[in-house]
């Protein structure tokens, strides 16, 4: 499942990105993390569009389930009339029929309920799959609207290192630093 691969892909970044020193805190390309979690959105249409499949192929289990209960019905009903000859063969035609009639509708509840349950365990699957995105989305947000310490702000926005020297420390060789 190409989600699980992006979002797979996205904790390696975070578990493997280097740590501010100090703190429990990381450092992760942005363009890297803005670029998988895009993917991810990408593609979880396709996972609900999954979803809606599973929901159809029930449908269709169910519709298959009634039309073969029909059926029976119809050929219970046919073989019925065909043996109404006397009274001993129309009775064991009518137990038959309504046994017949009974099995194709505990078929047909078997049936609903096994899809009934499979539709159901793969939108529980969905459903925590989603729930899981939604809290790792609500962490990465809530990262992103902790303030940053002062130390770690200033090294954030700092391009190059720059050294100072304290005014009237001026050593051999060296030059008085230019005041910024």
């Amino acid at each position: 499942m190409e989600v699980h691969e992006k979002l797979g892909e996205l904790a390696a970044l975070v578990s493997g990105a280097r740590s501010v020193p100090l703190s429990s805190s990381v450092m992760v390309d942005r363009e890297q993390v803005l670029r998988l979690v895009a993917e991810v959105r990408r593609l979880l249409p396709a996972e609900v569009q999954q979803a809606g499949d599973v929901l159809a192929q029930r449908d269709e289990v169910l519709a298959a389930a009634r039309e073969q209960a029909e059926h029976e019905l119809v050929r219970a009903r046919e073989q019925a009339e065909q043996l109404v000859d006397s009274q001993t063969v129309t009775r064991a035609a009518r137990e038959r029929a309504d046994s017949i009639i009974t099995t194709a509708r505990e078929e047909a509840a078997r049936l609903r309920t096994d899809a009934d349950a499979w539709c159901d365990g793969k939108l529980g699957d969905f459903e925590e799959e989603l729930e899981r995105l939604q809290q790792q989305a609500r962490r990465g947000r809530e990262r992103l609207k902790t303030p940053k310490p002062a130390a770690e702000a200033r090294a954030g926005e700092a391009a190059a290192p720059t050294t100072t020297v304290p005014q009237g420390a001026v050593g051999e060789g060296s030059a008085p630093a230019a005041r910024p």
